[in-house]
């Protein structure tokens, strides 16, 4: 009984050190967005940094080549392979990350990108050869079960980034030097995350370096890359196409809404990776599996549908706030990419299903996924600009929410008897009641007057039951089965 206790301790404190510091770079994120937004006159200006950003970041997932989750998988099952797998996953990544930083370059000459611009994303791109390396002492932290170094040095590096791209914005810098604190960040993140590792014993040995078993691993690792790769792509190839058919003006205003709507997103994030070991717990027994999926979507349902009205009816105020008048015209795409909120909550589940019960469905979803949105975004760019790229995506959210659930239905069986028309039509008419106050009077105390609204006519329409409190409840602490 005491050991189970201690596991269970030990998984709450990991996942809230996982939390605070994914939420610290999250808002720092934000905090960085809003003062760019704000002290660069030019829209187009930041539309050059968010496609640096976006270009990196994509290129940084793909850098992954699954070794973060095959290294995890066996390092946690054998500490004794900590020095095998650290020395193998420096050689891989560091390889890889030169070339993939050498293919950045490539591709902004390729597309013509202007000067300045291609010099920023190889200045940017240099962080992938240093993350690259700290990814190897990450990777062992997370095996170890310390998530509480990691996540410090997360939010200590994300910090350096927001006061560090401030400073250097303030005295005059642009997109150059704004990317070169992105690599300040990344160098004194593998500074550290070396020097905790050699405390705990952990060092590469390149003595015992053997070619053919990074081959291995990198065959190992292969597979479990596809899903991050194809996510990631998903997500950031919007900005992409943006820049070549529209202009770094139109990625400015539409990276700005995005962003906005990647935060809010963040509560069902933050959710889903709680109850994703609960999932994994309860893979052998599909009764209470797929009732904990059923109870887990009425939950997202609850907090994903006001977040959506709200989103719709207050955007161009909303953005007035975040950015300032010019970023008046990121409010249309912001309306239109809150339709997409509700759907993306729901799709966390389908999601975590999958990653337990079949990965390859799962793979074949964001393939379907990013096909489909690569050509929304090629027929409705042209058309509509950046509102074309929002409604990209939502309707690529909303026929995702249908598929997933589709190719998901295989392990939704056996949820046996579950209530859905009362707490359904019961958050329908309270949203619907928000929903009409904000449209006749769409100004921001909604903020805070919205789910005040919607949280006592949900209760008054008895929407909520207490396995509903229970799982909303959860958002805020580590689900338990």
């Amino acid at each position: 009984m005491k050991k189970t206790e201690s596991r269970a301790r030990r998984i709450t404190r990991n996942t809230f050190f996982l939390a605070s510091g994914e939420m610290i770079a999250r808002l720092s994120t934000l905090a960085i967005m809003v003062y760019l937004n704000r002290h660069w006159t030019e829209v187009a200006l930041y539309g050059q940094y968010s496609i640096a950003v976006d270009w990196v970041g994509i290129f940084a997932v793909v850098g992954e080549l699954g070794l973060n989750a095959l290294t995890v998988r066996e390092v946690a099952h054998h500490r004794e392979k900590t020095s095998f797998f650290l020395r193998h996953v420096l050689v891989l990544r560091s390889s890889f990350s030169i070339l993939f930083w050498l293919a950045l370059i490539g591709i902004s000459m390729v597309l013509h990108y202007e000067p300045v611009l291609k010099l920023a994303i190889a200045v940017m791109g240099i962080r992938l050869i240093l993350d690259a390396a700290e990814g190897g002492y990450i990777y062992l932290f997370q095996a170890h079960q310390e998530m509480g170094p990691y996540a410090m040095v997360n939010m200590f590096c994300a910090l350096i980034r927001m006061l560090g791209i401030i400073a250097v914005v303030a005295a005059g810098a642009e997109v150059v030097g704004a990317g070169s604190i992105w690599v300040l960040a990344s160098t004194v993140g593998l500074l550290t995350m070396i020097i905790l590792g050699r405390k705990r014993g952990w060092k590469p040995e390149f003595k015992k370096y053997r070619p053919h078993d990074s081959w291995s691993v990198l065959k190992l690792a292969f597979p479990l890359a596809t899903f991050g790769t194809l996510q990631t792509l998903y997500y950031r190839v919007d900005s992409v196409i943006l820049k070549s058919l529209s202009g770094n003006e139109a990625v400015g205003f539409y990276d700005t809404a995005s962003r906005i709507v990647l935060s809010l997103l963040a509560v069902s994030q933050l959710y889903s990776m709680a109850i994703y070991p609960v999932f994994s717990s309860l893979q052998d027994e599909p009764k209470a599996f797929c009732r904990l999926a059923a109870k887990a979507s009425k939950v997202l349902f609850f907090l994903g549908l006001p977040i959506s009205i709200g989103g719709f009816f207050l955007s161009t105020p909303l953005l007035v706030l975040v950015s300032g008048f010019k970023y008046a015209a990121a409010g249309p795409p912001f309306s239109i990419l809150s339709l997409s909120i509700l759907p993306f909550f729901l799709s966390n589940i389908y999601v975590d299903v999958l990653a337990v019960k079949n990965n390859f469905r799962l793979n074949l979803q964001f393939v379907l996924l990013l096909v489909l949105n690569v050509v929304l975004n090629f027929i409705l760019i042209p058309r509509w600009q950046v509102q074309g790229a929002a409604w990209a995506t939502v309707i690529c959210e909303y026929l995702g929410v249908f598929s997933g659930f589709f190719l998901a239905a295989p392990y939704l069986g056996k949820m046996g008897r579950i209530i859905w028309f009362r707490p359904l039509a019961a958050s329908l008419t309270a949203a619907g009641l928000m929903g009409v106050g904000i449209y006749f009077d769409p100004r921001l105390y909604w903020l805070g007057l919205g789910p005040v609204v919607y949280a006592v006519a949900l209760y008054l329409f008895r929407g909520l039951e207490a396995e509903d409190l229970a799982g909303l409840k959860s958002v805020f602490r580590t689900a338990k089965a």
